[in-house]
């Protein structure tokens, strides 16, 4: 089977979760003989042969629409050549029409839940970007949900929560939709070796942190993290709160931390080697977003065996068992956050238990391999 995989994000240009997945589904796909094109933005020559970078302005807003028209045109042109079987787009942001041939669209999240949780959260907007964002951004991006929703042939979604979404807002059929969990290359997560040198960049020390992994915005709910560790912090003087990643609203959550002491900001970390072993040495992972697909960092979390403290929202209660891997508190709960945290920081004995029944988790339901499984049949089915 030869299949051209179309996405914007792609190592090393990642902004989230969406790149991730790009990486780990291509490479397993790959590993099962199917063979794989991408095309994906970016200037820099690779050594891999089947992959096309187009060079792509980088403006705010306008770089998917940037990036669309030379990307069909050279969708276009490799099909002449190489006849694909399928097309496989990550992503609802870019259409592409007129090439008669199977396609798939995964989609991680919906626009129109960010604008309901835009407007209900008006008072936390202080980034103008995020304002622009929900008069903008996330407008045009629900109109592409619902017109690359209807156009592909099939819909791959991480789960069951959004796949209603999708149904609901996108007015598709269910027959259309298929629930494919995000998966983990458990075996490159495994051979990464402790190195010390990266706690002492950061002036860690380990199982004295909480730690904190994605983009900084108004969704991911980093606010209420502060807000939780300040009163935490006060009781223990040495615990740290690490805050890992970047975006618009970094500059407002710094603000919210000035003057509360040990909450080191990292900046963007790209390097997977780095990010495995700030997660191995932290007391417990916080992901406190007020919206999420089936988030990785909380997959890379369990496949450490780490506890996390999440919100109970969109996909994440399919990965969190309360009270077995972790807690779940209501979105925007600081009292809650707060006291999650401050169990797993006392309690060592369940900080384990909890971090073996996460990995027990990802190895049953979250491995790439079943994820590349499932997206298989999808491409079967056409």
């Amino acid at each position: 089977m030869k299949v051209c995989f179309v996405s914007f994000e792609y190592p090393p240009n990642i902004l989230g979760g969406e790149g991730t997945y790009a990486e780990t589904i291509v490479n397993g796909l790959r590993r099962r003989g199917v063979d794989v094109y991408v095309i994906t933005r970016g200037d820099r020559n690779d050594s891999d042969q089947k992959m096309f970078r187009v060079p792509t302005p980088n403006v705010r807003y306008w770089q998917r629409i940037f990036f669309r028209k030379p990307a069909v045109r050279l969708l276009h042109d490799l099909n002449k050549q190489l006849k694909f079987d399928l097309i496989h787009l990550n992503g609802p942001h870019i259409s592409f029409g007129g090439f008669n041939l199977p396609t798939v669209c995964t989609i991680h999240s919906t626009r129109f839940k960010e604008i309901k949780l835009g407007l209900a959260n008006l008072g936390s907007l202080k980034a103008a970007t995020d304002i622009a964002d929900l008069i903008f951004k996330n407008p045009v991006g629900a109109m592409f949900d619902v017109l690359v929703a209807r156009a592909t042939d099939k819909i791959i979604c991480p789960s069951p929560y959004l796949a209603r979404e999708l149904r609901f807002h996108c007015l598709v059929d269910e027959e259309k939709i298929c629930v494919v969990p995000n998966g983990i290359n458990l075996e490159e997560f495994d051979e990464i070796q402790d190195d010390n040198s990266v706690l002492s960049k950061y002036d860690l020390e380990r199982d004295n942190y909480v730690l904190f992994v994605g983009r900084l915005s108004v969704l991911k709910g980093v606010q209420y993290l502060i807000e939780a560790f300040k009163a935490i912090g006060k009781e223990r003087a040495n615990l740290k709160l690490v805050i890992v990643g970047t975006g618009d609203f970094e500059r407002c959550l710094r603000n919210l931390a000035y003057g509360v002491k040990n909450v080191v900001f990292t900046g963007y970390v790209d390097s997977l080697r780095v990010k495995k072993l700030l997660y191995e040495n932290c007391v417990a992972v916080a992901a406190p977003s007020l919206y999420e697909g089936l988030p990785m960092t909380i997959l890379e979390a369990m496949a450490c065996r780490k506890a996390v403290v999440a919100s109970d929202v969109g996909g994440i209660p399919s990965l969190i068992r309360h009270e077995k891997n972790g807690f779940l508190t209501r979105p925007g709960d600081v009292k809650n956050l707060e006291k999650f945290i401050r169990i797993l920081v006392e309690d060592s004995n369940l900080r384990k238990s909890m971090g073996s029944f996460g990995r027990k988790l990802v190895e049953k339901e979250f491995t790439v391999d079943k994820m590349v499984d499932k997206t298989l049949k999808v491409y079967q089915s056409l």
